[in-house]
């Protein structure tokens, strides 16, 4: 299994992710065959720099969005400001949706941000390829 995501969306997620600083961001992926083509940059409600909270009612905008277009809802992404590259205890613990591709963003290099997807099943953490690609 593998997620491919478009440069721009890839783009899209860093601003988003960068522009929250100090704190952890969040948002969906939308798209079909594991391509991404709709990003949903959402508020974590939380404004913690170790924990995230959807904005319920801008998940659920999100989510009946992904169904008017027929698109399948494939990842949730949301940043790790001081790190680490994997999944946290609370990731792990809240992974309520064992279907969705977890893409971590570590931001502890901040000139080099990184990207990793994850599936998390049973609290089972499993790395995919996520791959970022020209249009």
């Amino acid at each position: 299994m593998e997620i491919l995501l478009p440069l721009p969306v890839y783009q899209i997620m860093l601003a988003h992710v960068q522009n929250a600083l100090p704190w952890e961001a969040c948002g969906l992926l939308a798209g079909t065959d594991n391509l991404v083509s709709h990003v949903y940059l959402i508020d974590n409600i939380m404004h913690s720099p170790i924990a995230f909270e959807m904005d319920p009612g801008q998940q659920l905008a999100a989510m009946l969005h992904v169904e008017e277009q027929g698109l399948a809802l494939l990842a949730a992404f949301h940043s790790h400001p001081l790190g680490p590259q994997t999944p946290s205890q609370t990731d792990v613990a809240k992974a309520f949706y064992p279907e969705l591709v977890q893409i971590i963003i570590a931001l502890n290099d901040r000139q080099n941000p990184s990207a990793r997807a994850f599936t998390i099943v049973e609290r089972e953490i499993s790395e995919i390829l996520l791959r970022v690609v020209d249009d």
